[in-house]
C-alpha cells in the first residue's frame, strides 16, 4: 500500500520498486540497496558513512566491554577461591 506523496521507487535505481526506508535519510531504496544493521534498514552510503564516523568508536566500545567482563570474571575467581580457601581453614579448626 502506497502513501500518498511517498515516492515506493528506489532512490538510486529507478527502474526497481522500493524495498525499505533508510532509517538515516529517510529515502526509498530497492532490496539490492537496503542493508538491515542491527534490525534497522539503512541505505549503502548511509550505512558506508556510519562506519566512517563510529567504526573506531564502536571498536572502542566492544574493547571496552571485553575487558569490562574480563575484569569482573577475574573479581569473581579470586572471591570464589577466597572464599573457599575460608571455608577449608574454618572446617580445619572444627576437628
Amino acid at each position: 500500500m502506497a502513501v500518498a506523496g511517498i515516492s515506493r521507487i528506489c532512490v538510486h535505481h529507478p527502474e526497481r520498486a522500493g524495498f525499505a526506508t533508510c532509517m538515516s535519510c529517510h529515502q526509498v531504496v530497492c532490496q539490492e540497496c537496503a542493508t538491515t544493521r542491527d534490525g534497522i534498514n539503512f541505505c549503502r552510503p548511509c550505512l558506508a558513512a556510519r562506519h566512517r564516523d563510529g567504526g573506531e568508536a564502536s571498536r572502542f566500545s566492544v574493547a571496552l566491554a571485553l575487558l569490562m567482563q574480563v575484569t569482573l570474571l577475574a573479581t569473581l575467581f579470586v572471591l570464589t577461591a577466597w572464599l573457599i580457601a575460608w571455608a577449608l581453614a574454618t572446617m580445619a579448626g572444627w576437628r
